[in-house]
This record gives C-alpha cells, structure tokens and sequence, in this order.
C-alpha cells in the first residue's frame, strides 16, 4: 500500500507527482533519496521509539518515491 498512491487519488495528485520527474525536480527526489538512505542507516543503530519513528519515515519517503516512479503510468491510465 502506498500512502501517496491509492483508490482514492485524483488526477490533479498523480499529475503533481509525475511532474516531480521533471528535470527542474531531479533535486528534490534526489535529496529524498539520499534521506531516505541515511534514515536507512540510521535504523541500523535505533531502538525502541526511535526505530519506530525512523521506519516511518523510512516507508513515507519509499512511498514519495515509488510514486513518483509510477505515476506517469497511473496517469495514463486514467484517460
């Protein structure tokens, strides 16, 4: 289950998420992806609340960047 991606997104939501694909967004998903990288690090070392916490946002920002990825398909399914 995607949080950004589901039955009920919009054509307006999945449109936004494909233009992060953009040239001009490289940068964005790129420092998503490198914090996600170092979230992934630092679950390595975590317990308790803290690992709970990081694996949320571990999941949140693997979801940003799954749908990123498939939201041109999704958007052309949508026709």
């Amino acid at each position: 289950m995607n949080i950004f991606l589901d039955a009920k997104s919009d054509r307006k939501a999945v449109s936004a998420l494909a233009r992060c694909r953009n040239p001009e967004n490289e940068g964005l998903v790129s420092l998503f992806k490198q914090i996600l990288d170092d979230t992934k690090d630092s679950l390595i070392a975590a317990d308790g609340d803290q690992f709970r916490r990081l694996q949320g946002r571990a999941k949140a920002l693997q979801d940003f960047i799954e749908a990123v990825e498939q939201a041109p398909q999704i958007l052309e399914r949508m026709k």
